[in-house]
């Protein structure tokens, strides 16, 4: 009975902090330098004891509190929040196009909506999709007055953070113009033995209903209707199988002819595999898509 009212006590803390950040204020006490990024961003987590991390790029001209065009940037498997910063321009690129960039620490996340009993890999205390969507996104709405504007967001991530960045997309399509995903994975069902997967969901043969139902983009695809979507993968990419990216264009291509209003761009290049000369190189093919979509 203790831990059904500690429970029922956090779900009602969150919904309350939930309630009173998203209503597009600014209450970060540092004035952000336009052209430069703000680091070490605490993002607390109402009832637990865990902090995310994050840090911004404010693009040259941006106007503290100004309801800026926002692409959240998601790393890959047990990357960092700085990866993108390491090893491309992308702030270049985010000048010119006059793009917040907003880069979460997500470690291992696999971005799942819920753990279960064989769940073996907890990135935190919260699943990464419940992070994204009832901590992160209203955190930076409320606390930078970002990606309130659905018009104006976006998301994009590289290998897990594709399928996060897909994930998040559909889970929360009201809020986003647009998403990419470059050498991601999508379809568990074709992925029975990868392990990350096994370390969420448990062995495929034992959940077979979970694995089809639940987390998997194949089946959420239907949630992306009006999210322009691009996908991009190397056509020799052995650690995440191209196919990953084919099938799930295939599937939103097939959409649009069934139902209308789905929008995919697919990119694959012959010498891509799965490292950063590959993604630098997709980048700004990437960023130019945004641009066309985000409402400026």
């Amino acid at each position: 009975m203790r831990r059904i009212v500690q429970l029922v006590f956090s779900i009602m803390v969150l919904t309350l902090w939930v309630g009173c950040v998203t209503s597009g204020s600014y209450t970060y006490k540092v004035t952000p330098k336009a052209g430069s990024w703000l680091k070490s961003i605490a993002v607390p987590v109402p009832g637990k004891d865990f902090k995310g991390k994050l840090q911004i790029y404010f693009p040259k001209g941006y106007v503290k509190g100004s309801s800026a065009r926002t692409l959240i940037v998601l790393h890959g498997h047990n990357g960092s929040l700085r990866d993108w910063e390491t090893n491309t321009t992308i702030e270049k690129m985010a000048d010119q196009y006059h793009i917040v960039l907003v880069c979460p620490a997500m470690g291992k996340s696999m971005y799942a909506s819920q753990y279960f009993p064989e769940t073996k890999n907890k990135w935190s205390p919260l699943p990464g999709g419940v992070y994204m969507n009832t901590v992160l996104i209203p955190f930076i709405r409320g606390t930078f007055n970002l990606g309130v504007d659905s018009s104006k967001t976006g998301i994009m991530g590289l290998s897990t953070g594709g399928r996060g960045a897909l994930l998040t997309a559909a889970r929360m399509p009201q809020s986003f113009a647009a998403a990419a995903g470059v050498s991601g994975d999508y379809d568990p069902l074709s992925m029975t033995r990868n392990y990350l997967l096994k370390g969420v969901y448990g062995k495929y043969k034992d959940f077979k209903t979970r694995w089809e139902q639940v987390d998997n983009l194949m089946q959420l695809s239907i949630k992306l209707k009006n999210v322009a979507i691009f996908l991009s993968h190397g056509a020799k990419d052995y650690t995440i199988p191209r196919e990953q990216s084919m099938l799930l264009a295939m599937r939103l291509k097939q959409l649009q002819k069934q139902k209308g209003g789905f929008r995919v761009t697919y990119n694959e290049v012959g010498f891509g595999i799965h490292d950063w000369r590959y993604w630098r190189k997709v980048l700004p093919g990437m960023m130019k898509f945004f641009d066309e979509n985000l409402k400026k």
